[in-house]
């Protein structure tokens, strides 16, 4: 029988650097591709010299990537089994950037609602959207892009409790809760 010649030990170095080499251009031709945003949710209250203070709703995205982008919807999801979801309706404000919005590299985008003292949005948020204490865990916020990418972002404790405070209020006293709504029904709500 024949003795199969497997070559020398440098030709198998040199080979196997010669696939790692290939294999990390790659990864870094398609990491270059990708748009990476990073931000957050959450409750902000805004002060100014000779303004009223401001309670929002505050998003934040600042892109991290070399690749600009247009962030073109926001919008929300509950639900661990049976998802809802729903859409931010955000016109451009002193508060908000507006949509759609082109960020490029190191660019930051910002969306407010703003929140009187009664809470109205968080109101209509729980009355038809945000039902339970389940749904305030499994609350996400979706940043779309127009290269069809997303940016999920969990709200901050903060928002997180005040909903769970408005919950427990509700469960209470509906009645109340009612009554506080149609009390504020007049301010803009949440998105539908």
């Amino acid at each position: 029988m024949s003795e199969i010649n497997w070559g020398s030990v440098a030709d198998w170095v040199s080979g196997l650097g010669s696939l790692s080499a290939a294999i990390v251009a790659l990864y870094l031709a398609k990491s270059a591709e990708r748009i990476r945003l990073r931000g957050y949710l959450g409750l902000r209250l805004v002060v100014g010299q000779g303004m009223a203070s401001q309670d929002l709703v505050f998003i934040s995205v600042t892109n991290i990537g070399t690749r600009a982008t247009v962030i073109n919807n926001i919008s929300m999801r509950v639900g661990w089994l049976k998802r809802r979801h729903a859409i931010i309706t955000i016109a451009k404000d002193q508060y908000s950037v507006g949509v759609p919005y082109p960020i490029a590299d190191g660019q930051e985008g910002h969306w407010g609602i703003p929140l009187d003292k009664d809470k109205k949005w968080l109101v209509d948020l729980i009355d038809g959207f945000v039902l339970n204490r389940s749904d305030v865990s499994s609350l996400r916020v979706f940043v779309h892009t127009n290269h069809g990418e997303a940016l999920t972002l969990r709200p901050e404790k903060a928002f997180r409790d005040a909903i769970i405070e408005l919950l427990v209020a509700k469960a209470a006293n509906p009645a109340v809760q009612g009554a506080l709504r149609d009390k504020v029904s007049q301010c803009p709500g949440p998105p539908s």
